[in-house]
């Protein structure tokens, strides 16, 4: 339960919220946002098909006894709107005539029911009844691509860590880009899936229509809501409404269960155990698992027909080891210093004349084949290629120690100088609690309100660091992310044709993520090395940010995240039923706030390299172990960012009944939203235009900055706004500093202007059949995305507001080696000023079909076209001229590449651009069965989504080419297919005694997805960098039979591309292996009295235990070239126990 402060603060935000409910209504603003409410609607006939007009219609919903009324018009056409979501009773009166009524009708979030009802001669008191007994319905009266995850699918299928993100893989279109289940449902990751081609992160994830995104990412919830706390999942793919906005592709709602005149409830445990699982294909050893999910939950009324409640906990507790990872890690000779056997020729001993050279770059004396006297161990063959003990120095033994630290923590490794040596697969615990609580009030018929509120606790040890970035378990992270929703919403018929609802929906997430344990400490190793900035940041005494060419990288702790983020979403709409028209009009503003810090190293970050090293030994290790490095950087302070963002969008749209066989949704979206910006605006930026060449600094060949012959270290960058504001100096360290002021102001507040973007929506739906078992519907929209702040947040390190210093080739002994030069700034991120909003333009065409017994089906066309997607190239690139016209140089005359670069005294600079574009196309069958002991759905996608970009971080080979870059998106699956079935077993149900006792009362149900693979770009290594490589001809991969893990492409057809032009191979040229996943469950209810049931139940994931490879090495001059690195899940077992009433 919660404790006193936590209930106080939870109070104190429910006031909050209330608060602003009430200014927010007295204000009239007219807002919206995502519905859970649906409409009944249809034409009232007689016997004979004559209009029956103004008919009298009561529409009842079953379990809380609400009641609407209207009468239908001249034309016998009804529509009842804003109705709960729930199962209801629709009955019609008229003098002369039986009263109908339709019972069992299931209505959905945002659905559009057709009810026709047909009256009979005679008298009013006398009642003919008709149940319901489709289970899905043809929809007769709108275009959008849609399906609903009912209750008996959220909580009848086997779900791999009780996540309800996976429903959304149940839905044509959709492609899950990862297959760990047990993953997303810890990481709380959202951006998995590709639905309809769209990238993952432009997804709307929303709760009882309230968002339910964290805003910088766009790419986790806010809260996991529990299965037992869901009554449906309403995912809209494609062509929805003009009602629905905030994202560019799916709308996906969960809806929360409410309190009914009935008491209902139920409490829940499910375990699993490493014992009854199999072993990852990559893993030694099956990993320690414990995993225990324990609940309850209950509704019922306070107050029949008028207050009900909900609540319910959750609560997880995992023990477990993370996915196993596959580093290459030094030898222990290595480490020591000895070099002999990775240097040996390649006769394979050591000692002979074709051994390698490990230069000594303490001596002038040469070091080649034919005279070895500088080179370490001279003409002595004994200690050739061997540094001695006294010349490692102390940082050198410190890296030395992170690797032996870490080796000693490897699960598997081999002592030998290959690839992929090691495997490390390291505690990954969670403890994971939820809390809801909802209440509905029925002041009367015509005005309603509801309160609901969830927290989510989750803590989570990330063994590689969260966004850290580390190749090692150097700096394992304790997150802490607890995610808090409050949501107050009123409904108010002023008459039974006009409605108005109001929504106030308020969250906060507060992800504080430190390090767990010592390893990211300096002294756990011994290293000795000055920071230039001391008590930089947090944690200045972390291990510098460190890599070395050609063996895993590790980190400190310096990027660790603080990040309290609130987000709050004010809503309103208003419903007109005029005639045949139901014009709906709203609009939602948001308002968000995250105060993040910069995450800079102000540790260090080093890196060692023989490419323009001038005191290379020839070998990265040997420079690491003698502290020669080749850049150093570090930040002087870890800044804070104050980020704001508000957006407003509102919509008007009409959904028109033509005639009885047409339905049109026309309508009309607007947004604008001021980009997210920083209120201390403490941020630069890069504008190309402004750079003045005249002014570059001087950058010598290899590659530093000569500071004695002048130049703007500062060229090119502006700052945001007017600039610190004086109320602001004091949270912005430095803010009115000379270096600050030596940048110009001028640069918008987030770098880019906002814009006004209109979004039409055009929908239609065709009965061409008396009896609507048909229609044929389709439609298209614009639809546009919310910008994540994760494109501005890394400018936070941008110079001079998070000042640093850069050096190249000295000792970490002696870092700034009392040079006159200096190195360039470290990467830049900037944004492109005149910066677009993306947008997709959707449009479908499809064909519904209600068929016998039960059985529905649609077969689509699905196409959307993606358009100023974002990316994020080096526009700081040298040309390929330049740098082929380097490598033909001797190596004595080649230059450093930050000599050739454009923009002279920068490195990188990573440009967010607005300029990338795809397209998808797909053809989307579907067929379901919702009705009987058997219950079953189906679907298959055959598509392709084609790219220049495959996300927000693409940086290209070559970024002026984008044609260049086009080919399948990383996320592009092909085939899928998938299929869910639930069978009841009811053949022993009239049995007596012993039989029935022993074989009444199972359940089996199961999914199967059958999925195609990714797509991989195969590169090589040139002498100007890693490159596309030359595809030479013939097949791309291993014929059919003859693949395994070690072999999977022919690597006969590659070849790395020569210096002078770009490979030839296309991107995504080589198809990866598909994924095959049965899981399965049988269950079995007990009755223990009339109310009271228990269920007992065992699910298998992955039950065939299929090997499904996922990553591949694509690198030709890797010896693991053309291999299968990755494996999904093994077969993993659970039993639960759940006792319902």
């Amino acid at each position: 339960m919660l404790g006193v402060n936590d209930s106080r603060f939870a109070c104190a935000r429910l006031l909050f919220v209330c608060a602003l409910l009430l200014l927010f209504a007295c204000s009239g603003l007219s807002v919206s946002a995502q519905t859970i409410v649906g409409r009944i609607s249809g034409t009232v006939k007689d016997t004979s098909g004559a209009i029956i007009p103004n008919a009298a219609i009561t529409v009842t919903n079953v379990a809380t006894n609400l009641t609407r009324t209207v009468n239908a018009d001249a034309d016998g056409f009804y529509t009842v709107t804003n109705l709960p979501v729930g199962t209801y009773t629709v009955a019609a009166e008229q003098p002369g005539f039986k009263k109908i009524t339709q019972t069992d009708v299931a209505l959905t979030a945002d659905a559009r029911l057709t009810v026709d009802l047909t009256l009979e001669p005679g008298q009013v008191t006398e009642t003919v009844e008709v149940t319901s007994t489709t289970g899905e319905t043809v929809n007769t009266t709108s275009g959008e691509v849609a399906r609903v995850i009912d209750s008996q699918q959220v909580q009848g299928l086997a779900l791999n860590g009780r996540n309800y993100v996976q429903l959304l893989s149940l839905v044509p279109g959709v492609a899950l880009i990862t297959d760990d289940q047990l993953e997303l449902s810890t990481s709380l990751a959202t951006n998995q899936q590709s639905i309809n081609g769209n990238r993952g992160q432009m997804t709307n994830m929303t709760v009882d229509g309230g968002t339910n995104l964290q805003s910088g990412s766009n790419a986790s919830q806010i809260n996991n809501v529990g299965l037992d706390f869901i009554d449906e999942v309403k995912i809209q793919t494609a062509n929805f409404s003009a009602e629905y906005g905030r994202n560019s592709g799916a709308q996906v709602n969960v809806v929360t269960k409410s309190g009914t005149n009935d008491f209902h409830g139920s409490a829940f445990e499910f375990l699993r155990n490493d014992r009854l699982d199999a072993r990852n294909f990559f893993a030694p050893v099956r990993p320690p698992l414990r995993y225990n999910d324990f609940g309850y939950s209950i509704g019922g009324p306070i107050k029949k027909n008028k207050f009900f409640f909900f609540g319910g906990q959750e609560w997880k507790k995992i023990r477990r080891l993370a996915a196993p990872v596959v580093r290459t890690v030094p030898t222990m000779a290595e480490l020591n210093g000895d070099f002999s056997f990775r240097l040996r020729g390649a006769d394979g001993i050591v000692g002979t004349a074709d051994d390698g050279l490990l230069k000594d770059p303490a001596s002038t004396l040469p070091c080649t084949t034919a005279n070895r006297a500088g080179c370490f161990g001279g003409t002595n063959v004994a200690l050739r290629n061997i540094i001695p003990a006294n010349r490692i120095t102390a940082d050198g033994l410190a890296i030395a120690n992170v690797y032996r630290t870490m080796i000693g923590l490897a699960t598997s490794y081999t002592n030998a100088p290959v690839g992929n040596n090691a495997t490390f697969q390291q505690p990954n615990p969670l403890d994971y609690r939820e809390d809801i609580v909802r209440l509905d009030y029925r002041f009367n018929e015509r005005h309603n309100v509801y309160g609901r509120y969830i927290h989510d606790g989750n803590i989570l040890i990330d063994p590689f660091g969260t966004f850290i970035n580390s190749q090692l378990p150097t700096s394992p992270s304790l997150r802490m992310r607890p995610g808090t929703s409050i949501q107050v919403a009123y409904t108010w018929v002023i008459t039974p044709k006009f409605i108005n609802e109001a929504k106030v929906n308020a969250s906060w997430v507060s992800q504080h993520i430190p390090p767990s344990g010592d390893f990211w400490k300096r002294e756990t190793y011994g290293f000795a090395y000055t920071q230039l900035f001391p008590a930089g940041g947090l944690y200045e005494n972390s291990i510098p940010d460190t890599s070395i060419t050609g063996f895993a990288s590790f980190a400190g702790a310096a990027r660790s995240l603080v990040s309290p983020t609130t987000d709050i979403m004010l809503s309103d709409n208003v419903t007109w039923v005029h005639g045949n028209h139901t014009l709906k009009t709203g609009g939602v503003v948001y308002r968000n706030r995250i105060d993040q810090n910069g995450r800079t190293t102000y540790a260090g970050n080093v890196s060692f390299s023989t490419s323009g090293n001038t005191k290379t030994t020839n070998n990265a290790l040997a420079d690491a172990l003698l502290g020669n490095f080749r850049t150093y950087s570090e930040s002087a302070i870890d800044p804070l960012g104050f980020f704001r963002f508000t957006q407003f969008e509102s919509f008007v749209n009409d959904s028109w009944k033509v005639n009885q066989k047409l339905s049109l949704e026309l309508g009309l979206r607007y947004q604008f939203g001021t980009p997210i910006y920083t209120q201390a605006n403490n941020l630069t930026n890069f504008d190309p235009s402004r750079y003045d060449p005249a002014q570059a600094v001087t950058v010598l060949a290899n590659g530093t900055i000569d500071t004695t012959r002048g130049g703007n270290r500062f060229n090119g960058l502006v700052r945001a706004g007017d600039g610190v504001p004086t109320t602001e100096l004091g949270r912005v360290p430095g803010g009115n500093s000379a270096s600050v002021q030596a940048v110009p102001t001028g640069a918008p507040r987030g770098l880019y202007d906002g814009h006004h973007y209109f979004m039409p929506r055009v929908g239609f739906a065709y009965a061409p059949f008396k009896d609507n078992k048909t229609s044929i519907r389709g439609g298209f929209g614009m639809y546009y995305d919310r910008v994540e702040g994760n494109i501005i947040f890394p400018s936070l390190g941008n110079p001079p507001f998070a000042s640093s210093a850069q050096f190249s080739n000295a000792n970490l002994s002696n870092i700034t080696g009392g040079s006159t030069t200096v190195a360039p700034f470290d990467t830049i991120n900037a944004i492109n000023p005149k910066l677009d909003t993306p947008y997709t333009e959707s449009y479908s065409l499809s064909v519904q079909r209600e068929l016998p017994f039960g059985f529905f089906a649609e077969a689509a066309y699905v196409g959307n076209l993606g358009r100023h997607l974002i990316r994020q190239p080096d526009i700081n690139q040298a040309t390929f001229e330049a740098l082929t016209a380097n490598a033909a140089l001797p190596t004595a005359q080649r230059v450093d590449v930050n000599s050739l670069r454009p923009f002279k005294g920068y490195s990188a600079i990573r440009m967010r651009l607005s300029d990338a574009t795809s397209n998808y196309h797909a053809l989307q069958l579907y067929a379901a069965k919702r009705r009987g002991n058997l219950l079953m759905t189906a679907s298959y996608t055959w598509s392709k989504v084609l790219t220049d970009a495959s996300g927000f971080n693409d940086n290209p080979e070559d970024p002026f080419n984008r044609r260049y870059n086009y080919g399948p998106a990383t996320f592009d699956r092909r085939h899928i297919f998938v299929g869910t079935y639930t069978y009841h077993v009811k053949m022993f149900s009239h049995m007596n005694g012993f039989v029935k006792a022993l074989l009444n009362g199972y359940e089996v149900s199961g999914i199967t997805r059958l999925q195609s693979g990714a797509y991989f770009t195969v590169t090589g290594n040139t002498s100007t960098g890693s490159r596309r490589a030359d595809y030479l001809g013939g097949p791309v991969l291993i014929p059919n039979g003859q693949r395994s893990q070690a072999a999977w492409l022919n690597k006969a057809a590659f070849a790395a591309a020569p210096d002078t032009r770009r490979g030839t191979s296309g991107v995504g040229i080589v198809e990866g292996p598909g994924t095959q996943s049965w899981d399965f469950s049988i269950r079995r209810r007990i009755g223990l009295t009339e109310k009271f049931k228990l269920q007992l139940q065992a699910d298998i994931f992955n039950a065939f235990n299929r090997t499904n490879f996922r990553d591949m090495d694509v690198n030709l001059n890797d010896a693991a070239f053309g291999t299968l690195t990755a494996a999904g899940p093994a077969r993993n077992i659970q039993f639960g126990l759940k006792l319902t009433f």
